[in-house]
């Protein structure tokens, strides 16, 4: 996934070929959480990756991770 690009429901259910409510349905059962969370916790994970990876600055890694700013991304880690 592009997780510094718009994710949503929607479109997550078109790319595996499900509706909504059976991808919601399926996934809540599966992975014990609903999609949308799961795509926020991959983004929270895969930034926080980067920040101990590389020498890019907290505000450039929550800018491509899809958030609007470094104080919304600092809050996501609370």
């Amino acid at each position: 996934m592009h997780f510094g690009n718009e994710i949503s429901l929607t479109g997550v259910a078109r790319a595996c070929g499900l509706s909504k409510f059976h991808l919601v349905r399926a996934f809540g059962t599966y992975a014990g959480r609903s999609v949308m969370r799961y795509v926020r916790a991959r983004r929270l994970s895969e930034a926080a990756k980067r920040l101990t990876i590389e020498s890019s600055g907290i505000l450039d890694v929550a800018l491509e991770a899809g958030y609007n700013s470094h104080e919304a991304f600092t809050r996501a880690f609370k």
